[in-house]
C-alpha cells in the first residue's frame, strides 16, 4: 500500500515538474508512444487528405491526428498566427462574461437584505440601488483574473459604468 501511495506521489510530482518547468522524460520513454502515434496518423491520413470525404469523416480524422500528434497541432496553430489559441481565449472570455453577467439579478436578493445593503452603502458611499449593483458587479469582475487580462490585451478600459454593457457584448456570441 505504501508503494502505491509513493508511486502516485512520484507520478504527480513528475507530471507537475514536466508541465510546470517544461521538462520532458528521456527520449527513449516516448519511443513506443511516438511509433503508435505515427502508425495511427498514417492510418487516418486517407480520410484526412481525401477532399471528397464527408466533413464529419475529415473532422474525426483531424481529431485523431492531433490526439496522436499534439506537437503538430501546436506548430500549425503557431504558424497560422494562433487562431486556435485565440478561439480558446475567446470561448473562455465569453463563458466568464456570461457567468458574471448572470450575477446581476442575484444582486437584488443581496440588496433585499437590510444588513447587507447597509454595509454595501457604507462601503460604496451611495444609496442608489443601481450604483450598488454596478459596484458589486465590478468587485466580482476584479476577481476574474483571466477576463481582466483578456480585456486589457484587447485595449479595453473597463469601469463600473461600462462593465455591464461590455459583459453583454462579450457574452452575446457565447454558446448556450
Amino acid at each position: 500500500m505504501l508503494r502505491f501511495f509513493l508511486g502516485v506521489l512520484a507520478g504527480a510530482v513528475l507530471a507537475f515538474g514536466f508541465v510546470r518547468f517544461d521538462l520532458a522524460p528521456p527520449a527513449w520513454f516516448g519511443l513506443p508512444d511516438r511509433v503508435r502515434g505515427n502508425l495511427v496518423s498514417a492510418t487516418i491520413e486517407e480520410d484526412l487528405y481525401d477532399l471528397s470525404r464527408a466533413p464529419e469523416a475529415r473532422t474525426r480524422a483531424l481529431e485523431v491526428y492531433f490526439a496522436n500528434r499534439a506537437g503538430d497541432a501546436a506548430r500549425h496553430d503557431a504558424q497560422a498566427g494562433s487562431p486556435f489559441l485565440e478561439s480558446l481565449y475567446r470561448q473562455r472570455a465569453m463563458r466568464e462574461a456570461r457567468d458574471l453577467a448572470a450575477q446581476w439579478d442575484a444582486f437584488d436578493a443581496v440588496l433585499g437584505q437590510p444588513a447587507l445593503r447597509e454595509a454595501l452603502e457604507r462601503r460604496h458611499g451611495t444609496k442608489d440601488a443601481e450604483a450598488l449593483k454596478r459596484a458589486q458587479l465590478f468587485a466580482a469582475y476584479e476577481e476574474r483574473a483571466f477576463l481582466r487580462q483578456w480585456y486589457a490585451a484587447q485595449g479595453r478600459t473597463i469601469d463600473p459604468a461600462t462593465l455591464r454593457d461590455m459583459l453583454a457584448d462579450t457574452a452575446k456570441d457565447a454558446p448556450r
